[in-house]
């Protein structure tokens, strides 16, 4: 066994692709191929979780993945899109529904509205090139998938000549939209007197508009006012919000999904331990295929390779009619895909009103969680925070440990984060304590939940559920 590659036939994937290296780490993958292939366009990047959900890394053709994804059984299809490098990508939207919040959410609507939404304005940005319909049918694929916790919905638009520069720009443009329907409904005259005193025109921290939003959800539904050079109204747009179980409301999509190197689950995927694969659903059949009502049996009416096409992200076969929206130095354009300028989008309505300026990874956190609007809230008081990880590392856990420090979070004040000493060593990926290494719960003030963090290098890309906090 070579220091960063499996021995050949060692891994399943070698009985079906007998040649393919399999990395440990995915930065020797990276580098590797970043050496030997000047077209990483053409390759997909795939994460495959294992045993005490690590995972290995390859890469592979369109071809080669399709032959996974048909040869491989349920349990073993626990394969992610690595999201990597600056590669052009395609708007996808990830949605999570727990199951205690779905009586709060319509998701055929929410979803509908966001699709609506974000086609229109791609449509209306790109018109003059592409001359597609504003319709919103087939232009995304919804794929869905279950668990006892939560409805999962991946969405991802399927436009075959529309990218982005990268994740991060896709970041920018969905809250650039975001911003811009905001900024309407809170300077709108239906919602004004609920505002009082509030200088909407100055006002760019994305916590505080989304914290006047909910200002005026505590009193009334938002209108049914059109948002202009949108196909939605208002109270259409409410529809992307949820009041969640502290009563504040949040986004019904993630916005911690668009960092470098982002695994995200592939098209009939499923997750370690779990037979729930990630398939188009009844609700949104894409071009008039519906895989649940035959979920056991291969239908020879779906075109898989098809499906999966679209499902990629990160994948772009050779299209000379790219159109990229790009972000750079403050200013939106279309490039072509030698990066060419071909339209200044400054000029288009939603780009005018606001400039949403360069955002890091770290302050995505900031952006999804809305503040209390009273400080007094429990959201603000520590030493409630402090009382129930004192609790839960003694009684819930049963461990003789102690707090031994808290620091709060610099690019993000909302986090608190709570050092723990003694024998508390828990682990969210392995469900037991470690034997050495330090334990860190942190706190998110503002929706008041709590993940525990272990310090184990092994664990250092393993992303901890956060949790409610009682």
């Amino acid at each position: 066994m070579s220091a960063t590659t499996l021995s050949q036939n060692t891994h399943y994937i070698h009985f079906i692709l007998p040649l393919i290296k399999i990395y440990y780490k995915l930065d020797t993958l990276l580098a590797s191929i970043s050496t030997t292939n000047n077209n990483e366009q053409q390759l997909i990047f795939i994460a495959v979780e294992h045993n005490n959900r690590k995972r290995h890394f390859l890469s592979v053709t369109f071809d080669e993945l399709s032959k996974l994804l048909h040869c491989l059984e349920p349990p073993k299809l626990t394969l992610y899109e690595i999201l990597c490098r600056n590669n052009s990508c395609k708007l996808y939207f990830d949605v999570d529904v727990y199951i205690e919040n779905t009586f709060l959410i319509n998701i055929q609507e929410s979803l509908s509205t966001l699709q609506n939404l974000f086609h229109y304005i791609i449509s209306n940005c790109t018109d003059s090139i592409t001359y597609h319909s504003a319709s919103i049918a087939d232009h995304f694929l919804v794929l869905s998938a279950s668990t006892e916790l939560k409805h999962s919905y991946h969405l991802i638009y399927t436009n075959t000549i529309v990218r982005f520069d990268s994740q991060q720009t896709v970041l920018k443009f969905i809250l650039t939209i975001l911003q811009y329907c905001t900024h309407f409904i809170l300077s709108h005259s239906c919602h004004q007197h609920f505002l009082q005193s509030i200088s909407i025109h100055h006002e760019n921290n994305p916590n505080n508009w989304l914290k006047h939003l909910q200002t005026i959800l505590t009193n009334t539904n938002f209108c049914n006012c059109v948002i202009p050079a949108t196909n939605i109204t208002c109270n259409n747009f409410q529809k992307l919000l949820f009041k969640n179980s502290n009563g504040f409301y949040q986004w019904i999509f993630d916005l911690h999904v668009y960092n470098k190197n982002q695994q995200f689950r592939l098209y009939k995927a499923t997750k370690f331990g779990k037979h729930n694969p990630l398939l188009t659903t009844s609700s949104f059949s894409f071009n008039g295929q519906n895989e649940r009502k035959n979920e056991m049996l291969i239908d020879k009416t779906i075109n898989y390779d098809s499906i999966l096409s679209h499902a990629l992200i990160s994948y772009t076969v050779n299209n000379t009619n790219l159109l990229i929206f790009s972000f750079n130095e403050n200013k939106w354009s279309l490039l072509d895909q030698h990066e060419n300028r071909i339209v200044d989008l400054t000029t288009k309505t939603y780009f005018t009103t606001l400039i949403i300026s360069k955002t890091s990874p770290n302050e995505t956190n900031a952006l999804k969680r809305i503040p209390p609007t009273n400080t007094t809230d429990l959201a603000n008081n520590t030493d409630h925070f402090k009382s129930f990880i004192t609790n839960l590392i003694t009684k819930i856990y049963h461990t003789n440990a102690y707090i031994r420090s808290c620091q709060r979070g610099t690019n993000n004040p909302s986090l608190l984060f709570y050092n723990i000493g003694g024998e508390f060593r828990f682990c969210e990926r392995l469900q037991r304590h470690h034997q050495s290494n330090n334990t860190c719960i942190i706190v998110d003030t503002s929706t008041c939940k709590y993940q525990i963090k272990c310090k184990d290098p092994d664990c250092k890309n393993f992303k901890p559920p956060w949790k409610h906090i009682s």
